[in-house]
C-alpha cells in the first residue's frame, strides 16, 4: 500500500471539529460506545502510508485509545474492506 487509501478510524473519546486541521482533513464524527462511552469516528482519504503513521501518532499523543482502525478501499491494497480491524 504505497498510494492513497480511505480509512476509517475509531477512537475513544471526543474530538470536535476544531481538529479536523491535525486529524489531515478526515471527517469526524461522535458516538455512544456499547459501553456507554463516547467514540470519535474518523472518516477519509490519506495519500499514503507516512500520513496515516502521522495521523496514528496524534491520536496517541493525545492519548486516545483506537478502538479500530479500517481500510475502506485504496490502490493496489490487496486488502478487503474491514480486514484491519483492530
Amino acid at each position: 500500500m504505497t498510494g492513497p487509501a480511505t480509512y476509517r478510524i475509531v477512537v475513544l473519546g471526543k474530538l470536535d471539529s476544531s481538529w479536523v486541521s491535525r486529524m489531515g482533513g478526515m471527517c469526524l464524527s461522535s458516538r455512544h460506545s456499547e459501553e456507554g462511552g463516547v467514540e470519535t469516528v474518523l472518516v477519509g482519504r490519506l495519500p499514503d502510508q507516512a500520513a496515516l503513521s502521522s495521523l496514528l501518532n496524534v491520536l496517541y499523543d493525545l492519548h486516545l485509545p483506537i478502538v479500530s482502525a479500517n481500510c475502506l478501499e485504496g490502490e493496489r491494497s490487496g486488502i478487503r474492506p474491514g480486514a484491519a480491524e483492530g
